[in-house]
């Protein structure tokens, strides 16, 4: 038993521990933690400095974390803490038409269960998404430039929301139907017009663009 909660503790390298050790120790340990953790944060990242420096996240975030996601999903709240979404974020500049360019890039990858339109049984339904973004000055420019532009444009933000844009995204590219790939329409019209659809509140679950 003693000897277990002295690994235990050995293993997490407690601070309190750390001072009674030599100081070339004490240094390697530190610098060690320093490299592991990340500046980064995804819910108030500075995307200026985060693509300036070409940086990258990888993250797991669960559904519990996604409320609007989640809501569009058929599962039970211990499910929605063990479902993860697996996504990374990267910076880069790129030279193009206007100067020196920001981009950022999202991929994400997630197999949700919801509800079958036809059937009404459970579906795995999987989601993915790698789209490129480039930023912009301020939302006022990202809409002057926006049916000109091809690309997908974001506003810079020295606290920008990956998370909040990893959820939208997800949200946008859930199918319009839901459905098994075997599933047999039903028989009756008024059954399909009964229906439901969860995607008709999707406008409500969009973020409020400038958040």
């Amino acid at each position: 038993g003693a000897q277990n909660q002295w690994a235990g503790w050995r293993g997490q390298r407690h601070p309190i521990i750390l001072l009674h050790c030599p100081p070339w120790f004490r240094l390697g340990t530190l610098m060690r933690w320093m490299l592991r953790a990340s500046p980064w944060h995804p819910h108030a990242l500075d995307v200026a400095r985060f693509t300036e420096q070409a940086a990258s996240l990888e993250e797991t975030t669960s559904l519990a974390q996604l409320p609007r996601l989640g809501s569009v999903c058929d599962l039970t709240q211990a499910e929605a803490g063990a479902c993860q979404v697996a996504w990374t974020l990267r910076g880069e500049i790129r030279s193009g038409n206007h100067g020196q360019e920001p981009w950022l890039c999202l991929c994400a990858s997630v197999v949700l269960p919801v509800a079958c339109q036809r059937c009404l049984n459970r579906l795995s339904q999987t989601v993915t998404i790698d789209r490129w973004f480039r930023l912009v000055a301020d939302e006022a420019t990202a809409l002057a430039q926006d049916d000109d532009s091809e690309e997908d444009l974001l506003a810079l933000s020295a606290s920008f929301d990956a998370v909040g844009l990893l959820e939208d995204e997800l949200l946008l590219a859930l199918p319009l139907i839901l459905q098994h790939p075997d599933c047999q329409p039903p028989t009756s019209p008024a059954l399909v017009d009964d229906l439901p659809h969860p995607f008709a509140a999707l406008a409500a679950l969009k973020r409020p663009q400038g958040g």
